[in-house]
């Protein structure tokens, strides 16, 4: 990798949004925020609303990527476009000598994903694909204790993650037939498997069920799940749907469960609960503080904050991010091989 810019370690990084919905209007926040970066630019297709995040920090306003790089003197860029839309921004912000922190998921089909995994290996620049809930307090506790062997060897294991029907009738509604709740809400979870477990996916399998959102004009499915087997026979059981009633109290919601074979350890997401059970007993532990960006003093903080801020970290040391599109990839094949064993009605080997 080529080695930063001095003005990376004596100045303030510049850097610009590409996507100024929820999540983009969020990182524009975070990089507003932070005393070693400035953020010089916002892009989006809606001018109104590239112009009111970019007002809000004395940043430019663009409705072309392509113009934005032409124009603004940039050393990093953050890429919250829908999920279907990663692909061409972050290429072109490569081409452009950019370093890039592109929002989850890495892609929506595998050649996407290797597309990308391709341009950030010959760009010699730092890219990052924001898997915030690596750095939730909670989910780090879940994973040093499985890697401390607390439940044994992991043998199983079971996710369950639902939306309310706003998101894709609301939030979203724009695009929701081109992306899938695997790919919106169960990244996390296969990508915090993945880590947990420290294996990669090798075969995949599916089923959804369909009509809720085809009755409303979205042609989608309602849900899904996927069981999909890691190496060293692991197996694990992804449910992901989006279509509870918009009168259930959350609007994100679900739980994951690891079973080893000296162990058992459970998370709820809406209570922040984990409890495990092993030889010596049961204990339930009950998280607080900051989650993924809440504001504290008038700031985002949380775990979105850590991930950017482990973004800044590997440009300023010219190291592989955690989560670098290569280190991610098995997951985004795994997502694709998902929705090919949903036509195929077949099951789909990645080895």
């Amino acid at each position: 990798m080529d080695k930063p810019d001095d003005m990376t370690h004596q100045n303030k990084l510049r850097v610009g949004v590409i996507g100024a919905g929820i999540l983009g209007a969020r990182h524009a926040r975070v990089w507003r925020e932070m005393t070693d970066v400035e953020l010089v630019a916002v892009c989006d297709l809606d001018a109104a609303r590239a112009e009111n995040i970019a007002q809000q920090s004395n940043a430019r306003a663009f409705t072309d990527y392509n113009a934005l790089f032409a124009a603004a003197k940039l050393d990093a860029v953050s890429i919250a476009t829908p999920d279907h839309l990663h692909r061409a921004p972050v290429l072109a912000a490569l081409a452009a000598g950019l370093h890039v922190l592109q929002e989850k998921p890495l892609a929506t089909n595998a050649d996407d994903a290797r597309a990308i995994v391709e341009a950030t290996a010959t760009s010699g620049k730092i890219v990052m694909v924001n898997f915030s809930q690596r750095f939730v307090t909670d989910h780090l506790w879940l994973h040093d204790a499985i890697a401390r062997g607390e439940i044994g060897k992991p043998r199983m294991v079971l996710s369950v993650k639902h939306d309310n029907l706003s998101v894709p009738t609301e939030m979203i509604r724009g695009w929701a037939q081109a992306t899938s709740p695997l790919y919106f809400m169960s990244s996390h979870d296969l990508d915090l498997a993945h880590w947990f477990l420290k294996v990669d996916p090798v075969r995949v399998t599916a089923q959804e069920t369909r009509g809720t959102l085809d009755a409303l004009g979205i042609p989608v499915h309602d849900g899904l799940n996927a069981l999909i087997q890691f190496d060293g026979d692991i197996i694990a059981n992804f449910h992901a749907s989006w279509i509870h009633p918009n009168t259930y109290p959350r609007v994100a919601d679900g739980f994951m469960q690891i079973i080893g074979d000296a162990g058992a350890l459970t998370y709820n997401n809406r209570t922040r609960a984990a409890e495990l059970f092993n030889a010596r007993g049961g204990q339930k532990i009950e998280f607080t503080g900051v989650h993924t960006a809440d504001i504290v003093d008038g700031k985002i903080t949380g775990a979105f904050v850590s991930s950017l801020q482990h973004f800044l970290q590997c440009i300023r040391e010219t190291r592989e991010p955690d989560t670098s599109p290569r280190r991610v990839l098995p997951t985004a094949l795994a997502q694709a091989a998902i929705l090919d064993a949903l036509s195929s009605q077949q099951p789909i080997s990645l080895a």
